[in-house]
């Protein structure tokens, strides 16, 4: 089963039995390093993993292996990915809760151990409480949803009788709903591990939904803005040419009269194409003597 913890990673959460009693447990790749939890949805319990820790951890648990052998850290994964899969023996002590995995490979017995601290009150709501009332808050959103939608349904449906309709598949009736049916079936007793994994889906799904929803939203804004974007030739800004000629003539009134000169001498000499262009097209269009002669 998997759910999503804040930051959008994906926790598969597994049922775990510690001396007779429920827990869920679940690893999860954070940054660089792994993250284990255990939880018994009343206290949680954490460790980190870097390749360090867990290569230091190999070492000391597998003494006589050679690690350079094989890749010890896929091995390791493999492990916590199914936790319960691997177990073989767990110590509880007063914070932590010492959890030995073993798996084999070929000819190779690969021990490994976790070492899960007893969490901070912000981990627990994190991981257990923001989306059980995540969940909640969306379930009972729906809720008001669809009691609208089927009472609107049966008015509906009435005002269709009214008018003389009638059905043609009488077997697809329905009676007209009635609110006091979800007090009539009360809950009996509650497996709190299984209604926490089906909630944390139920969270999983609806996150993801969300999180889908939010990028179709950037990707058709960047597309948007791209499409406003011009590829073709920029408008001449003269206010821009203005100002630029103006620092130019500043610096040169620094460097002396003798740049000035030169300066306006080269503006007069390099007129706009425009203007060329422009007095070339009248000169051409000047009607001479021939022209009234014919």
């Amino acid at each position: 089963m998997v759910s999503v913890c804040n930051n959008g990673q994906g926790r598969i959460w597994k049922n775990l039995k510690i001396n007779n009693k429920d827990y869920v447990i679940c690893s999860i790749k954070e940054n660089e390093s792994r993250k284990v939890f255990l939880t018994d949805l009343i206290e949680i319990w954490v460790e980190t993993l870097t390749d360090e820790t867990m290569f230091h951890k190999c070492q000391t648990m597998n003494p006589l292996l050679n690690l350079e052998l094989f890749d010890w850290k896929q091995v390791i994964l493999d492990m916590l990915n199914d936790i319960p899969q691997y177990m073989y023996a767990n110590v509880l002590e007063v914070t932590t809760y010492r959890i030995e995995l073993r798996k084999d490979k070929n000819f190779i017995k690969l021990r490994f151990s976790l070492d899960l601290l007893k969490g901070t009150p912000q981990q627990f709501w994190e991981s257990v409480t923001m989306p059980l009332c995540s969940s909640s808050m969306e379930l009972i959103r729906r809720h008001k949803i669809l009691l609208n939608l089927i009472k609107q349904k049966d008015e509906e449906i009435a005002e269709y009788k009214a008018e003389g309709a009638e059905l043609i598949r009488r077997y697809i009736a329905t009676k007209p709903f009635n609110e006091e049916l979800f007090h009539t079936d009360a809950a009996g007793s509650i497996d709190f591990i299984n209604t926490f994994q089906s909630v944390i889906q139920f969270y999983n799904e609806i996150t993801l939904l969300k999180s889908h929803t939010k990028l179709e939203v950037s990707s058709n804004n960047a597309s948007s803005t791209n499409d406003t974007k011009i590829d073709g030739n920029v408008p001449f800004d003269s206010s821009k040419n203005d100002s630029i000629q103006e620092l130019r003539q500043d610096e040169l009134n620094k460097q002396g009269p003798s740049k000035v000169e030169e300066y306006k001498a080269n503006l007069s000499s390099k007129a706009p194409f425009s203007k060329i262009s422009s007095t070339i097209h009248k000169k051409r269009n000047k009607k001479t003597l021939n022209d009234f002669i014919m």
